[in-house]
């Protein structure tokens, strides 16, 4: 896990209403040096980005992502 600090969760594990499900991953060697993006936005915070910031990892969730999206969708259907 210090070779790969960026970790991205691309399922729809701990998406609603499974918001208990995260994925099988050895959070304990996150650290600070972590970044750990959920696709997941809807709850805001999952399982996995609370498991993953509970040992320092800076944690963040697929909203952004979501809108910037929707915004490129819009700009192709105005052109």
């Amino acid at each position: 896990m210090a070779q790969h600090t960026i970790v991205v969760n691309t399922t729809p594990l701990g998406m609603y209403p499974n918001t208990d499900a995260a994925p099988a991953l050895p959070y304990h060697f996150f650290s600070p040096n972590h970044l750990c993006y959920d696709l997941v936005y809807n709850p805001t915070e999952t399982r996995f980005m609370q498991q993953a910031a509970k040992y320092g990892a800076v944690t963040k969730n697929g909203l952004d992502m979501l809108h910037l999206q929707a915004e490129a969708a819009w700009a192709i259907w105005n052109e």
